[in-house]
């Protein structure tokens, strides 16, 4: 196995000291452009790569970001994910991803080993409203934003979606239709998406003057098989019609397989509506009513707001340095298609 070119190689090989090296490498001004140049197109002929991990660890800082996400097979995730890592990486910062699959203990543990890389920063969701991970962050100093969720409402810096309009926007909808019965599948009941989205659909009840029936709430859904499943038992205790509001178009999904395979028609049987507007189920048919979600933007604001936090840092004492919490509540939009 061939070894790994280090900066002291590159002074030998060039019978200079590391010091000298290492400023070409870091392009400081105390060396000369000829002997800078002649070391940069030696390094680059030994095919150098310098040890970020090596290095951070000496500066005590590093250009690296970490991103725990709560389900990154989740479409919705993977245009968010995006977002941070354009805007990142425009900056200068590269981007580790981590999927806690709304386990706690398992980002918990992310957390800590974050810290050991010595990021500069984390953007999380945290799995199921999980408060230790952000309490740890600021244990160890480290900066952070959440996106898609906040623990606090009035605390820590965040970008979210306004889920309870996203909520009442679409139950408002279904009950344009209106049946009496007009179930959710929600998501796990200690999420604020969750929690927001529970109050936008009362909210749309209340006003509609439809009473909020708590067997009409399915809590705990997170994919496709909760969906399913949850519809089937709907389906078994249930006549169509009546309506079908989904906290996720990954739900959707599932609970569209299951309308399809008892033979009943969407929307003429079971209206339904996801939310977060996943790109190919405008493609499929039926055409799924949905929610549109500005991922990427949230993404990009995410990215953008631990920059600003990073930046901060380095222009102020730590005595310094602002606590004000900043909060993006991005709008929703509600794109009727084939389901409603």
């Amino acid at each position: 196995m061939k070894r790994v070119t280090r900066l002291k190689d590159l002074a030998e090989g060039l019978g200079v000291s590391i010091t000298t090296v290492s400023k070409a490498l870091n392009d400081h001004p105390d060396i000369s452009a000829k002997r800078k140049k002649e070391i940069l197109d030696y390094a680059k002929e030994v095919n150098y790569i310098p040890n970020q991990v090596a290095r951070s660890f000496r500066q005590q800082r590093t250009k690296m970001i970490g991103i725990v996400i709560s389900d990154n097979s989740n479409p919705f995730y993977a245009r968010v994910i995006r977002g941070i890592e354009e805007t990142l990486s425009v900056h200068g910062y590269h981007c580790v991803v981590m999927n806690s699959h709304e386990d706690v203990d398992k980002e918990i543990q992310f957390i800590g080993e974050l810290r050991g890389l010595n990021v500069a920063g984390v953007i999380l969701t945290p799995a199921s409203g999980n408060k230790k991970s952000r309490e740890l962050l600021k244990n160890y100093d480290i900066p952070y934003v959440l996106v898609n969720r906040y623990i606090e409402r009035d605390e820590d810096t965040y970008v979210v979606l306004d889920d309870e309009q996203a909520a009442y926007m679409t139950a408002r909808h279904l009950c344009s239709y209106g049946n009496d019965k007009i179930f959710f599948l929600n998501f796990l009941p200690g999420v604020s998406s969750a929690q927001n989205r529970l109050a936008g659909y009362k909210r749309a009840l209340k006003e509609c003057g439809f009473s909020y029936e708590s067997n009409m709430v399915v809590s705990g859904c997170t994919n496709q098989t909760d969906g399913y499943e949850s519809m089937k038992r709907i389906l078994e205790k249930n006549k169509p019609p009546f309506c079908v509001m989904c906290y996720s178009d990954y739900i959707a999904i599932g609970a569209i397989c299951a309308i399809q395979e008892r033979g009943f028609h969407l929307p003429h049987d079971v209206a339904l509506c996801g939310n977060d507007d996943i790109g190919i189920l405008s493609f499929v048919k039926p055409r799924l009513t949905t929610i549109g979600a500005p991922k990427l933007r949230m993404g990009i604001a995410s990215a953008e707001l631990l920059i600003e936090l990073l930046e901060s840092r380095q222009e102020e004492t730590e005595e310094e340095i602002k606590k004000e919490e900043k909060h993006i509540v991005m709008k929703p939009e509600l794109i009727i298609r084939e389901t409603s």
